[in-house]
């Protein structure tokens, strides 16, 4: 029988809406299933129906809404006072990150940088896109998410994937995947601290537990993509000493700085490591060759343009075979410049076709070497937006105007019964914040853009691509974390939270469950953690388990779905041109998601029970 919280009478809960954990006929398991049908109404029509990511998470939030006033009695004004909060948080700090990334991505395609990184990928690497998934997909994705966080590596990594020669799909598809084991510390160990804030927990032993679950993952993930990617043979056999350098390399490094230095670093030197550790080992190994994984240089041209394009095509012919080589010329943009990924249209609604130029021979691509100056150009977006926000998070630069805002009719008004407490509605406004760092290192990057030849146009070209390509995704994370909040006061979330926790030895695993479900629903680790993790702790000590273990599961739990969050799915075909098809984007990862959050619930089991005879407890 589960102990349902009941809120007191008196001075605590007057004048203040009161959450309610069994609505529904006073009964917790028909308010579990009635609470579930908004995010089963988005699951379905996103993997189903294939609607669009923005409409199926308004459908979702409007379900919720009629669910949270009429069946959880929560005011009106509440309801859309939470509403708010959530669109408000979604923008400021969470999209003005993907924004500002997007906005120097961009300034790289039009400028001609970003072919520099590309050629340079191509040239000093394997022209196979075995071991490219490996470099831009898990290692090269890390550190974004180690630096900034949000998704962003999505958006970036799936976009230069298609530019070497992805498919679309594929490319976002196996960012999402990676894009996983270094979320719990992403942006700086942000999550970790959060939960430790939420929980009162100490921040290190959080950090440390997570750095004894998280490695483990990391360190199969490259080999287990790459035989989802390349099959068994082609992906395992051939592949098996790549995946495990990447793996290994990011595993090792993740687990020590989790648990000696903190949450803040382990991500971002582990994709450091793991990205040069995989360049390093490629220079003495490479996989066998085979035509169907060779990478190639992917053009886009706009149909019906009269300008020259800035993307110059060069056959250059040796004394063997007659080979391909591309080399972009920094001149100014043109009207039929275009972004290298795979686009609907130009900026100017022109169609798009794509010219891929690929050799015949068994080496593959000849491309040729870069100066140090244009290795230097390739690398700087992404080393100045990492130093960036490295020394403005250890200088502690986002505290400077930070401005605590109790949300109105919010804040304090309403009575958490599961915890037994008022809740705080306070969005803090930081001015200064992760994004304003991303937007600062735009400033050298732009700088080195005119010293490199290129018109000041292009940053106005590479801001109208922004506006035009996450238009969509602002409106998605909008009201998906609209949705969120609204679950979060309403007190759904606690409803569905306490059943799953009502399931005795049984809830370590249920706990990773949690948090892939608040996952799910905010795009975030962070605000998942935010979410469910006094609840972890609360559940941890009636049931006589570890709070640590369960609070760190949460986070763990969390990275799962954030593969399949619709914030994310809608940012990624956003930016890679596949508008509208979340759906099939979704289709393909929920499996390896449901496969991931089993193996971080089934770790937890063994970490709090241990196997007889084996492991000890």
């Amino acid at each position: 029988m589960v102990n349902v919280p009941v809120a007191p009478v008196g001075p605590e809960t007057q004048g203040v809406f009161v959450q309610q954990l069994t609505p529904i006929a006073n009964n917790l398991v028909g308010s579990f299933f009635v609470g579930l049908i908004p995010l089963l109404l988005v699951l379905v029509l996103l993997g189903v129906f294939r609607v669009p990511a923005h409409y199926s998470s308004l459908a979702g939030l409007i379900v919720c809404i009629f669910i949270a006033i009429f069946g959880w009695h929560m005011p009106a004004q509440q309801a859309f006072e939470s509403i708010g909060n959530g669109v408000v948080f979604a923008n400021w700090p969470i999209m003005w990150i993907v924004v500002n990334a997007m906005f120097v991505y961009n300034t790289a395609v039009h400028s001609g940088i970003f072919d520099y990184f590309r050629r340079w990928i191509l040239a000093y690497t394997p022209p196979d896109t075995r071991i490219i998934l490996l470099i831009i997909g898990f290692s090269f994705g890390a550190l974004l998410e180690g630096v900034a966080g949000f998704g962003t590596p999505g958006a970036i990594c799936s976009s230069l994937m298609v530019s070497v020669g992805f498919d679309p799909l594929d490319a976002l598809t196996y960012t999402l995947i990676f894009d996983t084991t270094p979320v719990a510390f992403g942006a700086l160990g942000i999550p970790v601290t959060t939960l430790a804030s939420i929980t009162g927990l100490p921040v290190m032993k959080l950090s440390a537990m997570m750095g004894r679950q998280l490695p483990l993952l990391s360190l199969f993930l490259p080999t287990y993509a790459l035989i989802f990617f390349a099959g068994f043979r082609a992906g395992f056999l051939e592949c098996w000493p790549a995946g495990l350098v990447a793996g290994l390399s990011f595993a090792i490094i993740q687990a020590v700085f989790a648990n000696l230095v903190g949450p803040e670093l382990p991500d971002l030197i582990a994709g450091i490591v793991s990205l040069i550790s995989i360049i390093i080992f490629v220079q003495f190994w490479k996989p066998k060759y085979r035509p169907e994984f060779e990478a190639h240089m992917v053009v886009s041209k706009a149909i019906g343009s009269d300008e020259e394009n800035d993307v110059d095509r060069v056959s250059n012919h040796s004394n063997q075979s007659e080979k391909q080589h591309i080399e972009h010329s920094p001149k100014e943009p043109t009207k039929g410049e275009q972004n290298s990924v795979v686009h609907s249209g130009d900026s100017s609604g022109e169609d798009v076709v794509h010219d891929s130029v690929t050799s015949t021979k068994e080496k593959g691509l000849d491309i040729e070497k870069l100066s140090i100056r244009e290795t230097l150009l390739a690398w700087s977006p992404w080393t100045l937006i990492v130093v960036v926000v490295i020394i403005w998070t250890f200088a502690k630069v986002p505290s400077y105007g930070r401005t605590p805002v109790h949300w109105p009719h919010l804040h304090q008004e309403v009575y958490l019964t599961l915890y037994g407490k008022r809740y705080d509605a306070i969005w803090t406004f930081e001015p200064l914040a992760t994004g304003t760092a991303i937007l600062v290192s735009s400033v050298p990057f732009a700088a080195l853009v005119l010293w490199n030849g290129s018109h000041p146009r292009v940053f106005w070209l590479a801001f109208r691509q922004t506006v035009t390509q996450l238009f969509l995704p602002i409106l998605t994370v909008s009201f998906i974390m609209a949705f969120a909040y609204l679950y979060n006061y309403s007190g759904i979330a606690y409803t569905i939270g306490l059943t799953l926790s009502s399931v005795g030895r049984a809830f370590p695993f249920l706990s990773a469950w949690l948090g892939w479900f608040a996952c799910f629903l905010s795009g975030s680790d962070t605000s998942a953690n935010s979410l469910f993790g006094n609840l972890q702790v609360v559940a941890a000590r009636e049931i006589g388990l570890s709070a640590i273990l369960m609070a760190s599961t949460n986070s763990s739990g969390a990275i799962c779905s954030k593969m399949i969050s619709p914030q994310n799915l809608t940012t990624g075909v956003s930016t890679i041109g596949l508008q509208g098809q979340e759906g099939r984007v979704l289709r393909r990862t929920i499996l390896h998601s449901i496969i991931m959050v089993c193996v971080v619930g089934a770790m937890a089991c063994v970490q709090q029970y241990g196997i007889p005879g084996i492991i000890p407890p």
